[in-house]
């Protein structure tokens, strides 16, 4: 069975988790962002937590959703208000995939949490959402 580690950074928290290939979450936790040691130290953060799945099982793949504006394309954040310091600029797909030879994909967390709304929420079967 493959499983992917998600993680969602926000402001505030970060929270992460385990999933399987179905979208089944088999675990969750949720640490402070300290949104204040800035990009630098929220990928150090990331690293962390994916280190700590690795230690425990095989990962097929990261994926993140992040605050600030994300390209997704590039795996980057390109814009990031004051509350993040240093966080623009922050490569996490480039640096994700190199230190583990994983697939890595990151997107804006507003754009992840309406995608989740259509998928598996309260947006599932409607024809028009926004979020």
């Amino acid at each position: 069975m493959k499983k992917y580690a998600v993680i969602d950074i926000g402001g505030t928290m970060i929270k992460y988790g385990l999933v399987d290939h179905q979208g089944k979450l088999l675990k969750k936790n949720e640490m402070d962002t300290a949104a204040e040691l800035g990009g630098p130290g929220i990928l150090q953060k990331v690293v962390a937590i994916i280190d700590s799945f690795q230690e425990e099982q095989t990962l097929s793949g990261i994926c993140l959703s992040s605050a600030g504006m994300v390209d997704p394309d590039k795996g980057k954040i390109f814009y990031s208000g004051p509350a993040i310091p240093n966080y623009a600029g922050t490569q996490f797909k480039q640096i994700i995939e190199e230190k583990y030879n994983l697939p890595c994909e990151i997107e804006n967390d507003v754009n992840c949490a309406g995608l989740a709304e259509v998928l598996s929420g309260n947006a599932k079967g409607s024809k028009v959402t926004l979020c």
